[in-house]
């Protein structure tokens, strides 16, 4: 794992500083458990699990963009290389640090956890059950995006029996990290489910309904924040009855609504529509290389990645007035291409992890998939979100036309937020042709990222994906 040569480079340092005469411990020298003595400094050491969420090659941003670009509303992009047109190689750098930085994340959490632990009894006891519970939804959260990168969807094998990504749940130091025992192999993608899925009800638990200020309210995990990532957990299952059901739990309690325009949660990240994001500022951002709007924005930003397919979706699916399109796309003057402007503020957008609209269309598609009938409350909900941005239907003949219409708005409503390529194999569907990037049938190991090469070095236990 990455923090093997972590350490490996800060003992060598130490080794190397010991040989200078002058050399002495800093008079302030702050110890692990000196920031873990006090209830500030243990709500500190909390927030900067949120800290360790804002990697740079993950889930500040990196990691929505690494399932976009592979699927089929986006043009390859040349910034990511061989990643974009489905051509990478096990050694691939963008898969070594996106690798990387999913279980730096994960690390960064399991850290607090232990050391909480050490030091149990300092913070308040609602307040130390809060942070266990925010560290298990961003470890869950973490492991969540890491498998579905890494591995082939839950039902791509019966029970899941296919290669997942190991599970790590300790932080090891400098003397364990180097042991055998730390060479995890991969679980199958049934285990990592189950850890997740564990991971989240135990942060059902413990986590606030939600926090006083609206920064908390969307920048810190909640209940409503566990319920929806599970929802959508069980739904990649194929659990339709507990997706339907943790969605239903967040819609009667009434804390999230929609907004009046689909473009307001993206220039007021705080609105009751977000449940949870992965907060920025200008001033704690990853940075103009790795930000979201950096990638997707129109010039002043980076524009990496245009958007051809989404808008070349047939006006009888994405009408033309549908503010979606109107509000949430551009062409540039400057090259005549066509961006998504979700993303506005270049470095400073929050990263969009769980929205209102998703979890009405999820609660939506598992009413139909239980019941097999047009479900009219699943309608009511699928009308919900679409009617503010376009027509509501009126009618479906029968379950699977509904179905079908309620893919369709996924497609709409989220794009560019990382969940298109996730959709599309859990529905055992592959991707089409898009400029240099060749179309991929679902099973196609180019749809997944290789375990990266140098893990596989380091690690004997690791077994490499198929075709790489």
């Amino acid at each position: 794992m990455f923090w093997k040569a972590a350490l490996s480079a800060m003992l060598l340092t130490t080794a190397s500083s010991c040989d200078k005469v002058l050399d002495q411990a800093p008079p302030a020298a702050f110890t692990t458990a000196e920031g873990y003595s006090t209830p500030a400094r243990i709500a500190s050491s909390a927030l900067g699990m949120y800290d360790g969420l804002q990697n740079a090659e993950f889930l500040g941003g990196r990691a929505l963009i690494y399932a976009d670009i592979r699927a089929d509303d986006v043009d390859p992009a040349a910034y990511f290389g061989t990643l974009a047109n489905n051509t990478q190689l096990a050694s691939d750098g963008t898969a070594q640090l996106a690798w990387q930085g999913g279980y730096r994340t994960i690390y960064s959490v399991n850290f607090f956890l232990q050391e909480l632990q050490k030091n149990t009894g300092i913070a308040p006891a609602d307040l130390e059950a809060q942070y266990i519970g925010e560290g298990k939804y961003i470890r869950a959260l973490t492991m969540f995006y890491l498998v579905n990168l890494y591995a082939q969807p839950y039902n791509y094998t019966a029970g899941a029996t296919h290669l997942g990504i190991p599970i790590q749940l300790v932080a090891p130091d400098a003397s364990n990290a180097f042991d055998p025992a730390q060479n995890l192999p991969r679980a199958t993608v049934a285990e990592v489910y189950a850890q997740i899925e564990t991971d989240l009800n135990d942060a059902i638990t413990r986590l606030p309904e939600t926090y006083t200020t609206a920064f908390s309210k969307v920048g810190r995990a909640t209940k409503d924040a566990a319920r929806a990532l599970l929802s959508r957990v069980e739904l990649y299952k194929g659990d339709y009855a507990k997706s339907a059901q943790l969605a239903g739990d967040v819609i009667t309690g009434g804390r999230h609504a929609l907004n009046a325009s689909p473009l307001t949660p993206f220039r007021t990240f705080t609105t009751s529509e977000s449940i949870f994001s992965v907060a920025q500022g200008t001033s704690d951002n990853p940075n103009t290389n790795n930000a979201i709007g950096q990638h997707y924005g129109p010039s002043p930003a980076r524009a990496d990645i245009t958007i051809t397919p989404y808008i070349n979706i047939p006006v009888t699916q994405f009408a033309a007035d549908d503010k979606r399109r109107t509000l949430l796309t551009t062409q540039s003057t400057a090259n005549n291409r066509y961006y998504t402007i979700k993303y506005a503020a270049i470095s400073a957008d929050w990263v969009p992890i769980s929205r209102y609209s998703e979890v009405l269309l999820n609660r939506a598609e598992s009413l139909v998939r239980t019941t097999n009938t047009v479900n009219p409350e699943a309608l009511t909900l699928l009308n919900q979100v679409r009617s503010r941005s376009t027509t509501p239907y009126v009618a479906f003949t029968s379950a699977t036309e509904l179905l079908n219409a309620i893919l369709l708005e996924r497609r709409l409503e989220l794009a560019f937020e990382g969940h298109r390529l996730f959709d599309l194999l859990r529905n055992k569907q592959g991707t089409t042709a898009r400029g240099s990037a060749a179309a991929q049938p679902y099973g196609s190991p180019r749809l997944i990222m290789p375990i990266p090469l140098r893990e596989i070095q380091q690690n004997p236990n690791l077994v490499q994906n198929e075709g790489y």
